[in-house]
């Protein structure tokens, strides 16, 4: 998966809003974000890849996916 659609997967997971780490997912989504925006793609998708972490857990197929 490209870091993008990581982000997006990310996200998706942190809209839905019932994570009982929600403020962590969110935050590093956010960070993913401006990680991305400023072209530092590595560091985006780690802070991606972990509030994924934060929404589904380490043991969800896209959790699996995502950090590939």
């Amino acid at each position: 998966m490209t870091v993008h659609e990581i982000i997006i997967l990310a996200r998706k997971y942190v809209m839905q809003g019932e994570a009982p780490m929600q403020s962590s997912a969110e935050l590093c989504l956010s960070d993913a974000i401006k990680l991305y925006d400023n072209g530092a793609l590595g560091s985006a998708k780690n802070r991606a890849i972990r509030s994924l972490a934060f929404t589904v857990g380490i043991h969800h197929p896209d959790y699996a996916r995502a950090s590939r």
